[in-house]
């Protein structure tokens, strides 16, 4: 399936998601009022599954939120709800890194630059132990600038928006280097391959 109409399905899935959401939290304590229900266990049971479908919808939001744009060399982005935005300068990306596919997908920036970003973490051997791949990149770049320090930054939720995203980067970060996960992810958002 190619990428645009996995994104119209993903979008559609969504309205679907919280159209039954909406009809759920409104239909179960109008059916219990309606139907005279004085006990109060049922009704703090209803409450409790109340609270339920309002984190479930905000679980959903939360994990299919991505805004991003490129202006002038930086790209500014907000992953999830409750996440600040971060910005990343496009000349100072070294390395990008995809993990998993479809959904799932993470994208991993490593940078050597953090300016103004709080998310950027120092690259660690931990780091360079659970993305194998990355890590190859990685020591192939500071066996060439050994002197400097390197940042990453996983962006891990935005769904299928994510494809979005890595194109955009691979558009504005010409200077990186990218991995062969990277350029297989790079392909389906280009819809050069099916998702």
């Amino acid at each position: 399936m190619k990428i645009l109409k996995a994104l119209k399905k993903e979008r559609k899935h969504e309205k679907y998601f919280f159209i039954l959401m909406s009809t759920i939290f409104i239909l179960l304590p109008l059916i219990a009022f309606l139907s005279q229900i004085k006990s109060v266990f049922l009704w703090s049971y209803l409450g409790i599954i109340e609270v339920l479908i309002i984190i479930a919808c905000i679980n959903k939001l939360n994990y299919h939120k991505l805004r991003f744009s490129c202006i002038n060399n930086k790209l500014k982005f907000k992953s999830g709800l409750f996440s600040k935005e971060s910005v990343v300068l496009c000349d100072k990306v070294v390395i990008v890194h995809t993990d998993k596919c479809k959904e799932e997908m993470d994208i991993i920036l490593i940078s050597t630059v953090r300016f103004r970003n709080k998310y950027l973490k120092p690259v660690s051997k931990a780091f360079l132990k659970k993305y194998p791949e990355a890590s190859e990149e990685y020591i192939k770049i500071k066996k060439i600038n050994p002197e400097d320090s390197y940042y990453f930054q996983i962006i891990r939720r935005g769904a299928l928006k994510k494809y979005t995203l890595l194109d955009d980067i691979y558009r504005n970060c010409v200077r990186a280097s990218y991995t062969a996960s990277a350029i297989e992810n790079i392909k389906i958002a280009r819809e050069q391959i099916e998702l």
